[in-house]
């Protein structure tokens, strides 16, 4: 079953296991001439309203870079199997019970992050052993739990990871500090100034470097006017960010 929104990403379709579920993603390569090495790849998570494809362009971007990149869907979106996290996050927002739900429906959704990149570092012309993650906005807090747990990641790069929600819900917050703290790669926080908060980045920045360990942290000027401009810098501002970010990678992922 193929999503309609994304028809024009079929030619790069292909599935992945997850569990019981058989997903979805869309793997984009580099061009190189045949014969060549080994590439490094990463896996790309989309944000809480599954995949867009305007995220086909940073494949593109990564592809630029010489990075294999897998667009993985995640259970439950682009008419994948499985269940979305709203119909397990019923309560309203922002109410505590809101909180408490989002932290226990967000590791099992984690899940398809891992086995995305077990897939990737399988297929041909892979090098499995450089690969990296990052995502946005719910991609962005998929990529920082997928660290703080057995993984195959070298590094990792969160775009606004809980901008949405980390103001007004406690619990989103202390989940992503609690996954900072096992972090064992590098990572990358990146926003926007115009972003719904910047206070994320500033917090678990705070964190990595209160423990010593290895990351950036980086506030571009505002994107566009709207909070929503500022929080869609990954897909809509990739001239501003690829650069910083493919020195990030090349250094350690």
């Amino acid at each position: 079953m193929t999503d309609a929104g994304l028809a024009e990403l079929a030619p790069w379709r292909v599935t992945y296991p997850s569990g019981e579920y058989e997903l979805a993603g869309y793997l984009f390569r580099p061009q190189q001439p045949e014969g060549a090495g080994l590439l490094p790849a990463v896996v790309v998570n989309h944000g809480s309203g599954g995949l867009g494809p305007r995220l086909r362009g940073v494949a593109e971007a990564l592809n630029r870079l010489g990075y294999v990149a897998l667009l993985a869907v995640r259970r439950g979106y682009n008419a994948n199997p499985g269940p979305n996290w709203r119909s397990i996050v019923t309560a309203p927002f922002p109410s505590e019970e809101y909180g408490r739900q989002l932290a226990a429906a967000l590791p099992q959704e984690n899940d398809d992050v891992i086995a995305a990149a077990a897939w990737l570092a399988r297929q041909p012309g892979v090098d499995g052993n450089r690969l990296a993650v990052m995502g946005v906005s719910f991609g962005g807090i998929m990529t920082t739990l997928a660290l703080a747990r057995p993984h195959p990641f070298r590094a990792g790069v969160n775009f606004a990871g809980a901008a949405m929600n980390w103001d007004r819900v406690a619990a989103a917050r202390a989940l992503m500090l609690d996954a900072v703290r096992r972090v064992d790669v590098p990572l990358f926080l990146i926003q926007a100034l115009n972003d719904y908060s910047i206070q994320p980045t500033y917090a678990l920045g705070a964190e990595l470097a209160r423990l010593g360990k290895p990351h950036e942290a980086r506030i571009y000027a505002a994107h566009g006017t709207t909070h929503q401009d500022g929080h869609g810098l990954f897909v809509t501002g990739i001239d501003t960010w690829l650069d910083d970010v493919g020195r990030f990678l090349a250094r350690w992922g």
